[in-house]
Formats: C-alpha cells, structure tokens, sequence
C-alpha cells in the first residue's frame, strides 16, 4: 500500500512536482525544507503515541495525558489505547499531507485546505504555552516535556503554515 504513495526517489529534482497542482515545487527549497520537517515532525509524534502506550502507565503519565488516561492504561480499559493509536494514526496521515505537498508522495485529497487546517490546529496547540512562558514566577516546579512539546507543535505549526503558504502561492 505505501508502494502506492510514495513516489520513486530515482527521479531528478528537475522532474519532482505535485501533478494535481501541475507546478515544480523543487525550486522553493524552504518550503519543502519546512514541509520535510513538519511530516517527519509529525510522524515522530505518531511513533511517540505507539511507543508510549507500549511503556505503559507510567510513560503515559510522563508525556502529560490526562488522568482518565493513565488509569485506563493501568486498569486495561479501552480509553487509553483507543485514544492513543487515533492519535497516532491522525498524525501519521498528517505526515503523509506534508509529504504530498512536498512532492515526495502522489498528490492526496484536498491538499491545501487540509494543510491550512493542520497548521491552524498545530498553532493553536502550540500557542497554548505562551501565557506560561509570560510567567513572573520561573522559581516555581513546571513540566519540561509539556514545555518542549508545546513548543515543538508549535514550530510543527509554523513548518506546516509555511508549506500551505507555498503550496497557495503556485498557480
């Protein structure tokens, strides 16, 4: 099946291109550079949800999930691994869109509107850190995972609002 997406890397830079959109996307090294980083970035976080939910409990409760979380991961109830395999499929085919606008895999569905959606989403989570990081009292205990993941979503955010940018700005 991934046979099906991926294109083969024996082609030259000269021939990559989106045939939905019918442009060379290859000349706008930042974009892609910014669309590589957002689906390998988002298919981390994919493999992060498997891997943690195989660590269990306590790795659940390190990587911030609620408490109704981490009590169905130790209690064996559908909650935890249900939420955490959607995640990660979620993410996964994220991945994928990042790749197709990149031109590294055959063109998906609604390819611009589900990169401006996937931005819009990745900046509002990320953003939801500012008004911690405006804090007056650093003295006081915070989580530094919670931190660095907000702020790794939220440059997931930006990569992926640059690469809905670029792909908006071809004809």
């Amino acid at each position: 099946m991934a046979g099906f997406y991926f294109q083969r890397h024996a082609r030259s830079a000269s021939t990559m291109h989106s045939p939905d959109l019918g442009t060379d996307l290859s000349r706008n090294s930042f974009v892609v550079g910014c669309l590589a980083f957002g689906g390998i970035g988002t298919m981390f976080g994919a493999i992060l949800h498997v891997v943690v939910l195989i660590g269990g409990p306590e790795w659940i409760r390190f990587v911030g999930a609620p408490e109704s979380v981490v009590r169905s991961a130790r209690e064996g109830t559908w909650l935890a691994p249900v939420g955490a395999l959607s995640i990660a499929a979620l993410l996964a085919i994220w991945s994928l869109y990042a790749f197709s606008a990149a031109g590294w895999v055959r063109p998906l569905p609604l390819l611009r509107p589900v990169l401006g959606l996937i931005a819009v989403i990745f900046l509002i989570r990320g953003a939801l850190i500012l008004p911690f990081l405006g804090r007056a009292n650093w003295s006081a205990p915070f989580d530094l995972f919670v931190v660095a993941s907000s702020l790794f979503i939220f440059a997931l955010g930006w990569a992926y609002a640059i690469g809905f940018w670029g792909r908006v700005q071809l004809p």
